[in-house]
């Protein structure tokens, strides 16, 4: 009898361990799945501000060819809420100019390149948009 109690403690300690380790596999999957999600959302977050500041960039320079026409050349890059902006125009016919408007976040990039036709005031005929890493360059003293 007492032989059979002891076996039945042995079965129930191997259970418990069994059951104890189906939990933490479980956890640590769980914990995986968040982890990568989470890292998706941080890279979703950093696109959407990069696409703002880039779509800014046209914005504010497509004002400004409507106001200066072929005499103006880009915006300088410049600090704004939440990043850097810049653009450059370049004229590739007589009423044609190729615009590229960039937004930087730390070290996050969304450019846009753009075909603008400036015969009835400045239209966008064509344009892509590119995302990705920016090395940003530090100075050294």
């Amino acid at each position: 009898m007492v032989g059979t109690r002891n076996s039945e403690r042995g079965v129930s300690l191997v259970f418990a361990l069994a059951t104890l380790t189906l939990v933490a596999l479980t956890v640590a999957a769980v914990a995986a799945e968040i982890s990568s999600r989470s890292a998706g959302v941080v890279l979703e977050e950093r696109s959407v501000r990069t696409t703002a500041l880039s779509d800014w960039a046209m914005a504010e320079t497509l004002a400004e060819l409507a106001d200066k026409g072929h005499s103006f050349r880009g915006i300088t890059e410049r600090s704004v809420a939440g990043g850097t902006i810049s653009s450059t125009v370049r004229p590739v016919g007589e009423w044609e100019v190729e615009v590229v408007a960039v937004g930087a976040r730390d070290d996050w990039r969304s450019t846009i390149t753009a075909r603008v036709s400036l015969v009835t005031g400045p239209r966008v005929a064509w344009w892509q948009r590119t995302q990705g890493p920016h090395n940003v360059e530090t100075s050294e003293p």
